[in-house]
């Protein structure tokens, strides 16, 4: 089975899921591909991939858009910072500091762009970086701040490198399985889908 995932979802939620699946089934052999969310519709629309997980919603009316589990996306600064100490903060309370943001055709960046637009204001992007794991390094550096999914931060909140705000009103996205409704549906398929959708329930408040 040839799967795609966008950069989020292969970093921390697949390991795991992946994981059990291959304990459950040791026959099988997985390759993973990880791109953003325009890459992973790209592959899955070309027949290069089996199955995408995508973090932003698809447009797509040919394919087949399973919902996985909702993902809250919360703000991050840096201790210290002048905003550290809300429970809750506004787009537009963000905005007066530098934006760090996901590059273009990442779901995250789509979503966030989404949400600006209903709170009725626009992205100013201070610095633009190509993962997950770069967008917190910069603002734990204090170049910036930035809204990410809270399932990305859970190591450094616990080390106290980053502060979470909830953001106003919420911010919510779904993790979604994506295929092609055509595609000659192998048994394996099946499985992975049903194991993969029993996870995300079982592990849908973590």
């Amino acid at each position: 089975l040839t799967i795609g995932a966008s950069t989020t979802i292969a970093e921390y939620m697949l390991p795991a899921l992946l994981g059990d699946f291959r304990a459950k089934y040791p026959e099988v052999s997985i390759h993973l591909k990880v791109s953003n969310t325009d890459g992973i519709v790209s592959m899955v629309e070309n027949n290069t991939i089996d199955l995408g997980v995508v973090e932003a919603p698809v447009s797509n009316k040919n394919l087949v858009v399973d919902e996985c589990r909702r993902d809250n996306l919360v703000a991050i600064v840096p201790p210290g910072h002048p905003k550290a100490d809300l429970d809750t903060i506004t787009m537009e309370e963000l905005l007066g500091y530098p934006f760090i943001c996901r590059e273009e055709g990442s779901g995250t960046r789509e979503v966030i762009a989404d949400y600006m637009t209903q709170c009725h204001t626009s992205m100013e992007v201070a610095m633009e970086l190509g993962s997950p794991e770069a967008v917190k390094g910069a603002v734990e550096a204090g170049m910036g701040i930035s809204v990410v999914s809270n399932a990305t931060i859970q190591k450094e909140l616990r080390l106290g490198t980053l502060v979470a705000i909830d953001l106003e009103p919420p911010l919510e996205r779904p993790f979604s399985f994506v295929h092609q409704k055509q595609k000659f549906r192998v048994r394996v398929m099946e499985e992975l889908l049903e194991f993969a959708r029993a996870y995300c329930e079982e592990h849908r408040d973590q």
